[in-house]
């Protein structure tokens, strides 16, 4: 009796211990830090070396190079891992990537708010690693508008110009052109207290392009917009772009906003560049497996698969044939990520069907999101999720059995192991 006691109390005790041990206290803690410090330390100390050997050289023809930029903390965390670009005149580039990848840092960077732990900036042909933000002429509108509250909107355009000792004649001419261009010139005597949403936005561009920068920064400007607002503000944004023939680098989360607005869009994932290219050309030919799922609405469909002799079988057992001039001249391993847009995805009895006839296949609706033109279909495929676009005319209901097209014109290989794309 008294050993099945003591038993009983060890078992008790046995999870008290295991907890007083994982936790950390103020001398583990201290101890952590200064080992993180050093770390950075000495991966600052590296990078610095590695710059030193560095050739500061900016290409012919580039308005704006990064070149292998990165950035270390003090902790040794290393935010930006060898981010390099360059960007002509007049293009409008955008940074997008998920929470903490790195896109806001290197903005900072750019804009001398951050100092860059190695390599080489270069604005219009000059050296900017070492230049104070306020002699780098650039212009950042931020994602709180960062007005003054106590100014009417007049004085608010018009402080950076007070700041660079220009004339009363020509302060007054940048303002006015300015709020003609941004369609603010009702608002002038306004304080920002008495302004929308849209109105503010609209008095920090205007703050930003009276500057005449040689770039133009833009960290999540529409972020604290309301849906249609942000949609009416992004043409606006474009159109200011164009009509100031402007630099502009613009960063935002929204892939949306990347794809609408950029000639190139950079995407970003743990402070790697994932891929640089067209809106066009990333959307039809994503890199990864990762670009392929951040880009685009709903994201692509993934489905694990094998491949032989140019045939996909699926692991519900379905197989689809994929066309030779896909397949011509690559190496596809065995076991496969199979991709598929939703907009790739039809209808099993219209036009893709009578091409593709051995793609028809069932799948039974689980929910369908009805956005007036079309209905986002979420379904499943035997035990797998997947979501498909379907025009709103025919009706679906949530339990029914559909028959669908995949295209197999528009299929997407990934290595399992490294997410990279095959095709």
């Amino acid at each position: 009796m008294a050993d099945e006691k003591k038993d009983t109390k060890e078992v008790v005790e046995k999870p008290v211990k295991e907890k007083k041990f994982h936790k950390e206290n103020f001398f583990q803690r201290k101890q952590r830090e200064h080992q993180e410090k050093e770390l950075g330390k000495k991966r600052l100390s590296e990078a610095k070396a590695l710059d030193a050997r560095t050739p500061k050289i900016c290409p012919p023809g580039i308005y704006v190079s990064l070149q292998n930029i990165n950035k270390i903390y003090d902790n040794g965390f290393h935010a930006v891992h060898d981010f390099s670009i360059d960007i002509k005149q007049h293009e409008f580039i955008v940074f997008v990537g998920p929470s903490g990848c790195g896109k806001s840092t290197t903005l900072r960077m750019i804009a001398g708010l951050e100092d860059i732990s190695s390599g080489n900036l270069f604005i219009d042909g000059e050296y900017m690693n070492d230049v104070a933000p306020k002699d780098r002429n650039i212009a950042m509108v931020f994602q709180s508008y960062a007005l003054y509250p106590h100014m009417t909107v007049y004085d608010n355009m018009a402080f950076p110009l007070k700041i660079m000792h220009l004339t009363k004649e020509e302060i007054n001419s940048r303002v006015m052109n300015a709020a003609k261009i941004l369609q603010i010139e009702p608002l002038l005597d306004r304080k920002p207290k008495a302004l929308s949403g849209g109105q503010r936005q609209r008095v920090a561009l205007g703050r930003a392009i009276v500057r005449h920068a040689k770039v133009l920064l833009m960290d999540e400007p529409l972020s604290n917009l309301d849906a249609k607002l942000r949609v009416q503000m992004r043409s606006e944004i474009v159109d200011l772009h164009n009509k100031l023939n402007a630099t502009t680098i613009y960063v935002t989360h929204d892939q949306t906003e990347a794809m609408t607005m950029a000639t190139r869009i950079v995407i970003l994932k743990d402070g790697y560049i994932q891929q640089i290219g067209s809106p066009i050309d990333i959307f039809a030919h994503p890199v990864n497996q990762f670009v392929a799922g951040f880009i685009g609405s709903p994201a692509m469909n993934f489905f694990e698969a094998t491949y032989k002799d140019g045939i996909v079988t699926l692991i519900t057992g379905e197989k689809i044939k994929i066309p030779s001039e896909l397949t011509a001249g690559k190496t596809i391993p065995e076991n496969i990520i199979w991709g598929l847009r939703p907009e790739d995805i039809h209808e099993g009895d219209g036009y893709h069907a009578s091409l593709y006839p051995d793609a028809i296949f069932e799948i039974t609706v689980t929910l369908a999101e009805l956005l007036g033109n079309e209905y986002y279909i979420h379904a499943k495929f035997g035990d797998i999720g997947m979501i498909a676009k379907f025009p709103a005319e025919n009706k679906v209901t949530v339990g029914e059995k559909v028959k669908v097209c995949f295209n197999p014109k528009k299929s997407h290989i990934f290595d399992p192991k490294t997410g990279v794309a095959i095709f």
